[in-house]
């Protein structure tokens, strides 16, 4: 599961601490490392490599599978989204890839 937050810049402490309050506590929270980024938060269900520890996510339709590239750690597709794990933003430029990247919030 997937949810999406559109949250203007300057109101993420009240909706960090509205999250804290009700949100789902099996969900990884995600902040885009971008402020223009149009969905800002995002709620991720059943974390992708819950394990590894930072690196940044890729959330972006279906594409093309990254198998083998360097930095690639792993995806889920989820409906029309695929969910993936990169080691850095530095990776994700290198494989041409484009979309908002998030790390945890």
């Amino acid at each position: 599961m997937i949810e999406r937050f559109a949250v203007p810049p300057g109101e993420d402490a009240a909706f960090l601490a509205a999250w804290r309050e009700s949100g789902d506590p099996g969900a990884v929270l995600l902040r885009a490392l971008r402020d223009d980024t149009p969905h800002r938060f995002v709620a991720v269900g059943e974390p992708l490599l819950p394990e590894v520890e930072g690196g940044v996510w890729r959330i972006a339709p279906p594409g093309a599978p990254q198998v083998g590239r360097q930095g690639f750690l792993g995806a889920r597709v989820d409906g029309d989204v695929e969910v993936q794990r990169w080691s850095s933003p530095l990776m994700v430029q290198r494989a041409g890839l484009g979309g908002p990247l998030y790390v945890a919030a």
